[in-house]
């Protein structure tokens, strides 16, 4: 679908979901980074909205970077007191809705002083690249970036990979998962995104969106942190692919997927029920599948009891790589305190994972 279409008619469910999980987001994020007690450590935060749109539907529902501004406007007592530069950076290639976009931003109220707003008329491919060198020049810069790509082809291997070398980036990028299934063989699909037919499950097309993650994962080879996030439009499945290299933006996000489907996570329907629910509100009224969480305590079960791992950090960071939060790896430590199976030999936490010492004297065991 080309951006110019998109907002001439009503977003649709799916495009309302995606859109509320990048505002969900960036009001966790926003706040990490312009508290006055981090004004030593950066002086310039930078958001990225590489395909920008026209700002909003034509119904009036915003669009992510009016979404971005109105956050912005609901943390002004806080724009106004830091001394962070902030910088949001629109790119969007169709000129004509750059021109709307435009007319959109000088029609919205924000705080002008505090926030410099920069529109962008490029492919993206063209400006990320001309972009990337400066950026990796000053890796301390925290960014957000929301690529909000139609279809598949613009965050290739080369750019995931650039993405995921920025120190202080978190990104989230959506893609078009169900056609990755269906078309994945094809040389114009091939080319962009080297997943085969016999990856996916045909008789799980609802997994769609995991076997496209469990592809941008396999390129990882260190210790950066992604997450999925599934979303159903009509028959298709979509999806979106949420990156950061700390934990601690990692939990976030996962806070914010947790609060949309209290049951796994990871999608806006049943996505382990194998049935879909037209509405959150009754689709999770009746499971009769293994839950995400019993899945979670097995792995525990392994790591503690056959792996021998007694570090809190280390289980609470195989949590989160899991998809869940440490609040559900704790209701399972108490379980098997309770069952007097271990001694937990320290206080446990539900956020802020990070600050855990890794390596330190005082970090938390969990003693057989």
């Amino acid at each position: 679908m080309q951006a110019k279409k998109h907002f001439s008619k009503p977003f649709d469910d799916g495009t309302k979901a995606k859109l509320e999980i990048f505002k969900k987001y960036l009001t966790e994020w926003l706040p990490v980074f312009i508290s006055s007690k981090n004004n030593n450590y950066w002086e310039n935060i930078i958001i990225y909205d590489f395909f920008a749109g026209e700002g909003k539907d034509v119904q009036g529902n915003y669009g992510s970077p009016l979404l971005i501004l109105e956050i912005l406007n609901k943390y002004n007592d806080l724009v106004k007191s830091t001394g962070v530069k902030i910088k949001v950076i629109l790119n969007e290639a169709n000129y004509s809705s750059l021109i709307q976009l435009q007319n959109n931003i000088n029609s919205f109220e924000y705080n002008r002083e505090k926030i410099e707003v920069v529109l962008y008329n490029k492919p993206f491919n063209t400006l990320f690249n001309e972009i990337f060198p400066l950026m990796s020049k000053k890796p301390k810069i925290p960014r957000l970036m929301i690529l909000d790509q139609f279809g598949i082809k613009e965050i290739t291997e080369e750019i995931f990979k650039k993405l995921i070398a920025l120190e202080r980036t978190d990104f989230v990028f959506f893609i078009s998962s169900s056609f990755v299934r269906r078309f994945n063989e094809l040389p114009e699909f091939s080319n962009y995104i080297k997943i085969k037919k016999k990856d996916f499950d045909e008789s799980k097309p609802f997994h769609s969106h995991r076997v496209v993650f469990d592809y941008y994962k396999s390129l990882i080879n260190n210790d950066y942190r992604l997450a999925p996030f599934s979303i159903k439009k009509g028959i298709n499945i979509y999806g979106l692919i949420f990156g950061s290299n700390h934990t601690y933006g990692l939990e976030k996000f996962l806070k914010v997927g947790w609060n949309i489907n209290p049951h796994t996570g990871d999608a806006n329907y049943n996505i382990d029920g194998e049935t879909i629910a037209e509405g959150i509100a009754s689709l999770f009224e009746e499971y009769n599948t293994i839950k995400k969480i019993e899945l979670l305590n097995k792995k525990l079960e392994r790591n503690i009891f056959e792996k021998n791992e007694n570090s809190l950090y280390n289980l609470y960071v195989k949590t989160l790589e899991f998809g869940c939060l440490a609040k559900h790896c704790n209701d399972y430590l108490r379980k098997l305190e309770k069952e007097k199976r271990i001694v937990i030999d320290g206080k446990l936490k539900s956020e802020k994972i990070h600050t855990l010492a890794k390596y330190s004297d005082v970090e938390i065991l969990i003693k057989k």
